[in-house]
């Protein structure tokens, strides 16, 4: 007799119970919208899950620093929860989280003080073109920047379709 493959729904609903574990709020489309990315958050967390229902599980390198970059874009401490389904039964029992070691003082002090701002940790260093790194530069997500990109997009596919 063959495993029943998991569908999607079971895997935005376990998502969405995980993160409510955690006391993060889901991420409406496990983050593939414009604005909220990742799986779930709250005011100092960010937090990525990855499910399996083998006995291990790949993380990649690539989705660990989009997890810090989207910490660092929205000032939060990235966490990258795994979760080993064979416990199901015990959501708690199969959930492991990982964090970098830098961040562990935050997120003590985040447990001790959960309504406390905290910072992230991630350095910054921006500097202009002449090197002194006194103006930086503010990216700013607008509607407007987002239908230009449609656009330019849309004008990228119909050049490619003409051929």
């Amino acid at each position: 007799m063959t495993k029943r493959k998991r569908t999607g729904k079971f895997y935005n609903k376990n998502e969405a119970e995980v993160m409510q574990l955690l006391g993060l709020t889901p991420t409406a489309a496990s983050g593939a919208g414009w604005i909220e990315k990742e799986d779930g958050q709250d005011d100092n967390i960010i937090c990525q899950l990855k499910s399996t229902d083998a006995n291990s599980i790949k993380i990649n390198l690539l989705d660990v620093e989009k997890l810090e970059y989207q910490a660092m874009v929205t000032n939060k401490l990235p966490v990258f929860a795994i979760q080993f389904l064979k416990h199901r039964e015990d959501i708690d029992m199969g959930t492991f989280l990982l964090i970098k070691p830098s961040d562990l003082l935050s997120v003590v002090d985040y447990i001790r003080h959960p309504y406390k701002s905290i910072s992230n940790n991630i350095p910054i260093n921006i500097e202009d073109s002449e090197g002194s790194g006194n103006d930086i530069d503010k990216i700013v997500s607008s509607a407007k920047a987002k239908d230009k990109w449609k656009k330019e997009q849309e004008d990228k596919w119909a050049n490619k379709k003409r051929w």
